[in-house]
């Protein structure tokens, strides 16, 4: 059964639950004091009643001659008082009387220990009211040797209705001890019981708590390890499939919806996850935008179809009611000596070749998978060696003013030469950004570029501005600028032979970074590219708040620009005529074909960068494209 508790925020549960009991232990206090009071106001109505009645009964008259024992009269109100030691948590009945500002007591009903005729008494304040005509009660309970009790007190008249005395009624409160302890134990009793009902609500919500994902409210990756560990103890867990799930793009889409609607959004991607799953099947959040569903063997076509596009509402947000957000699935059929972890392991690995595979976004994983890893491992553990031993060498493709079919400028491109094989960058640029050891990489290829720069001024071959590419991780330094302008500066170049090229990512990992970054190069007269530009969610943005000079255009858009269905010839032309209405530079990467060239003289691109003209060169080779730069 799930208690409503759960339904809240479990944080609030437990806020709930301890003001709850805190709040019914107060009650308690109160009941407990209040029944009491009224007990004792209830005994002391009774004790009144009493003092009142055996008043009435005596004869005021005869009792003014009483002057001892000896007295007829003494017996008979003696008798007429007796009569009361029966009654209920009466504990003394007695006469007294007030002769010349001395109390003294008549008539002692007690049998045990009777105070004598004629003894005196000292006069107490709660009696005075009883001498002068008033039904009067103790205020306090008093507290002797014989135990707590409470007086009441009631006049006796003569026939003349004067006060000739007073009775008094001494009543215990043994039987309101004793019911008020019945009553505080039934309290404690609900008390502790109901304690208990907080502490088990407390355990439970804090193994939902420690179970379950904060921000989306379902499982998370502990719960998950408990459930993958229950189903592996029954031989079960071999009859799931693994299927690890993130949203494509999340890092661009958080960027556009910002951080509070990024958060709404893996709200409902969580929620909508959760839908998917039937009896007996599980998914978690297990950080970030990751979720594991362990769904039974067979259904994964069906869950799939679910997945992409997925419909979530984001007006509050966005401004958007049908969101559509697509997500990347790495997939595992679980094996009969698997556990978790390897689950976890190989849909990660599957996941992960997803973003390596051009239109695939479901990926079953595979044993290459395995060796692909060991050889990212091998990358990066021979990388620093392999920068050390100049294993890596820096190449430059050419970009060419199609108007007039010269040499314009390049981009450097680094290859990773090893015994005589050219490793493809394709294979270890992205493991090293991914590793983080790109930044080393990049600024290793950015001095050299200034090296053959200062070496081709002081040979006299006139240098073209070089682009150099900046991973986004860099964006993180906040000396980035001032390490860049350092290595120019001790190279003594020309800024406008030099250009920093970042991807349109870049602006999505820290945008305040960049947009310092490209201020500072501005100032320092050193241009700024940003490259791939259309494959990111926001790039008009971009160029509206980033002033950078140089805009590449993915060659993507080229891919399906001879398709008419595709429209794509009309999309590259008005991208091109947009940027260069925003006053930038406009080049083309990827041209192959003298179509393409014809295509864009007529957009009035000038500038192409690709295999028509020139695959990336030796430093040697691109030397003597320098020298004779008409093509």
């Amino acid at each position: 059964m799930k208690f409503i508790f759960f339904r809240m925020k479990q944080r609030h549960s437990l806020y709930i639950m301890l003001v709850s009991l805190l709040s019914f232990s107060l009650l308690g206090v109160i009941i407990y004091k209040s029944v009491g009071e009224m007990f004792i106001s209830q005994s002391r109505t009774n004790a009144m009643g009493l003092a009142v009645i055996a008043a009435n009964e005596i004869d005021g008259d005869k009792f003014e001659t009483i002057r001892s024992k000896d007295n007829d009269e003494f017996y008979e109100v003696y008798e007429l008082l007796d009569k009361y030691k029966d009654f209920n948590m009466l504990q003394y009945i007695y006469t007294m009387r007030m002769e010349d500002d001395v109390l003294t007591f008549v008539v002692d009903a007690d049998p045990d220990d009777p105070a004598g005729c004629g003894e005196e008494y000292n006069l107490l304040e709660d009696m005075i009211p009883a001498f002068h005509g008033q039904v009067c009660c103790d205020k306090k309970l008093t507290k002797d040797k014989w135990g707590k009790f409470f007086s009441a007190y009631a006049p006796i008249f003569n026939s003349d209705h004067e006060v000739v005395g007073i009775v008094g009624c001494d009543i215990t409160t043994a039987d309101i001890t004793r019911r008020l302890a019945i009553l505080r134990n039934v309290i404690v009793c609900l008390i502790s019981v109901f304690a208990a009902l907080c502490l088990l609500m407390l355990i439970l919500i804090s193994r939902d708590m420690v179970n379950t994902d904060s921000l989306t409210e379902i499982a998370n990756d502990n719960k998950i390890k408990n459930v993958a560990a229950r189903l592996k103890r029954k031989n079960k867990l071999k009859d799931y499939t693994g299927m690890l799930v993130n949203i494509k793009d999340f890092k661009y889409i958080n960027q556009k919806i910002g951080f509070n609607g990024g958060d709404e959004l893996l709200r409902e991607y969580a929620g909508q996850l959760k839908k998917m799953t039937r009896k007996g099947e599980f998914v978690a959040r297990t950080g970030n935008d990751n979720f594991l569903m362990l769904i039974k063997k067979g259904r994964e076509d069906e869950v799939l179809k679910k997945l992409s596009p997925m419909d979530i509402n984001m007006s509050a947000y966005a401004g958007l009611e049908d969101f559509k957000i697509y997500s990347r699935c790495g997939m595992y059929s679980v094996g009969e000596d698997d556990v978790l972890s390897s689950v976890m392991n190989y849909c990660t690995l599957a996941v992960n070749s997803t973003r390596k595979a051009e239109n695939d976004d479901y990926v079953w994983y595979e044993d290459f998978m395995i060796k692909q890893l060991l050889e990212d491992k091998n990358i990066v553990a021979k990388y620093k060696e392999a920068l050390k031993n100049g294993e890596f060498q820096v190449y430059y493709q050419p970009k060419v003013n199609i108007d007039t079919r010269t040499l314009c400028g390049a981009e450097a491109l680094v290859r990773w030469v090893k015994e005589g094989t050219i490793i493809s960058p394709a294979r270890f640029i992205p493991v090293l950004e991914r590793e983080g050891k790109i930044i080393d990489l990049d600024f290793f290829v950015f001095e050299q570029v200034c090296k053959d720069i200062r070496r081709w001024m002081d040979e006299g071959i006139k240098p073209v501005r070089i682009s150099s590419n900046f991973s986004k991780l860099h964006l993180k330094n906040e000396y980035l600028s001032e390490d860049v302008l350092a290595i120019v500066r001790r190279y003594d170049i020309d800024t406008a032979y030099i250009e920093i090229e970042l991807t349109e990512s870049s602006g999505y990992s820290d945008f305040d970074a960049l947009q310092k970054f490209v201020r500072d190069m501005n100032e320092a007269g050193i241009y700024t590219s940003i490259d791939d530009f259309g494959t990111g969610y926001s790039s008009l943005s971009m160029l509206k708040d980033i002033d950078v000079n140089v805009v590449k255009i993915d060659k993507s858009f080229f891919d399906n620009m001879e398709d008419e269905k595709q429209h794509g010839a009309n999309l590259v032309g008005n991208v091109i005529r947009m940027i260069k209405d925003l006053d930038r530079i406009v080049i083309c990467e990827g041209v192959e074909t003298e179509k393409q060239v014809m295509f864009l003289k007529g957009t009035e691109c000038n500038i192409v960068q690709g295999y028509l003209f020139d695959k990336p060169l030796p430093c040697y080779n691109f030397e003597e494209r320098l020298k004779t730069p008409v093509y």
